[in-house]
């Protein structure tokens, strides 16, 4: 299982994060279903994944902006956090995910985000 640490005073950007990342997987594995390769190169490119991050950074801000305030977030940091999260985490998630045998859960879902 791997483990991601977020700031336990940044509530509102670790839920963004967490629906962000979460996003991103659904994505790629969404796209796999049906064109393999690409799915893999957007993984693997950094441009590509930035772009896709950069659509659910937008979305996931609007969502969450109607209920809560999100004056507070910068977009830059939060993008640079998911990015990181993503070379530590995600990529290797998502291609033992991709990769797995037919009986195995989804290797994503393994992903623990924890609150410090």
């Amino acid at each position: 299982m791997k483990e991601i640490i977020l700031n336990k005073s940044e509530k509102e950007q670790n839920e963004l994060i967490a629906n962000i990342l979460q996003g991103y997987c659904d994505e790629i594995y969404t796209i796999y279903e049906k064109h393999h390769e690409t799915a893999i190169d957007i993984l693997n490119d950094g441009f590509l994944s930035s772009v896709i991050y950069d659509v659910l950074i937008t979305s996931e801000m609007k969502k969450y902006s109607i209920k809560n305030d999100v004056s507070c977030i910068s977009r830059r940091d939060l993008k640079e956090t998911i990015l990181y999260w993503h070379k530590e985490h995600i990529i290797e998630l998502v291609s033992k995910n991709i990769n797995q045998d037919e009986n195995e859960d989804p290797v994503y879902w393994k992903l623990k985000m924890t609150v410090a």
